[in-house]
């Protein structure tokens, strides 16, 4: 399998930050900057004829400050991934995923309305997914597409990015309108539409199905997030507990491994 992983610059500054490891790519037009990084990723895709024995991914220039991991960790783990596997995972907010059931609860804590119009878009999209028991871990969601696929995922992705950009450009609904609506993050003074939260969680979506293969780069050696949690060694064995844990019931459906989860998850203290 040949590796084109792109890393996505919108000016001088995000160049600067660039993986010399990875392949730079451009969106400094910024045609539109309200769809951040589905934007570059879609026209790529609707654009380009994508190889059947090639991995793809496009991460933020952020990636190596979010996660710590040069170009040669993504490359060296990709290549000793077993042939079987479709999609590279690669657990930033490794925590998050662990302690919530999944990123659309913990979205819905920071973005209210998320889980709901999430469920809205999943229901018009004809997937079968109730997301608030749906069981999301490292080895079937992540954050801000931080993900290396084949083809074939892509292609689903696609779907999906192409499905939410005409409800939003062209819906009517209400369900349009909320998914356009502007919402803090971070602090009150940044915000951003809530459509950008809910594609950061396409991953769940395409990955729910079980259809694809998946393999986790665990980074779980990386910091907490604090002002969620506290970081002790006690915090994270209890937060990787809950991911095994989590990862486990998806396999075998072994009600107690839930209840565990649940149990754990009680042990943990939170911020907020």
């Amino acid at each position: 399998m040949k590796s084109l992983i792109y890393q996505i610059y919108y000016d001088r500054n995000s160049e600067k930050l660039l993986d010399p490891g990875l392949i730079p790519l451009s969106n400094a037009d910024n045609q539109r900057p309200d769809w951040y990084e589905l934007w570059v990723i879609k026209k790529f895709l609707e654009n380009e004829n994508l190889s059947d024995d090639t991995w793809y991914g496009f991460l933020s220039p952020k990636f190596h400050a979010k996660t710590g991991l040069p170009a040669e960790d993504i490359y060296s783990f990709i290549n000793k991934v077993d042939s079987n596997t479709d999609v590279v995972m690669i657990s930033y907010s490794w925590d998050q995923l662990a302690y919530f059931i999944n990123p659309f609860e913990q979205g819905d804590l920071f973005h209210p309305g998320l889980m709901k119009c999430s469920q809205e878009f999943s229901d018009l999209m004809g997937i079968d997914l109730d997301i608030p028991t749906f069981v999301g871990h490292s080895g079937n969601s992540a954050f801000c597409n931080f993900i290396i696929a084949k083809p074939a995922y892509w292609k689903k992705w696609l779907e999906l990015a192409s499905a939410l950009f005409d409800l939003v450009e062209k819906g009517k609904e209400s369900l349009a309108k909320e998914l356009g609506g502007m919402i803090s993050y971070g602090s009150v003074r940044n915000k951003a539409p809530l459509k950008t939260f809910v594609q950061e969680r396409f991953p769940s979506l395409i990955l729910s199905s079980n259809e694809f293969n998946t393999s986790s780069l665990d980074i779980s050696h990386t910091p907490v997030f604090r002002r969620l949690f506290d970081e002790t060694p006690r915090t994270r064995r209890l937060l990787q507990t809950c991911d095994s844990l989590k990862s486990e019931y998806s396999k075998s459906k072994y009600p107690d491994l839930l209840t565990a989860y649940w149990k754990i998850r009680a042990l943990i203290p939170r911020k907020f």
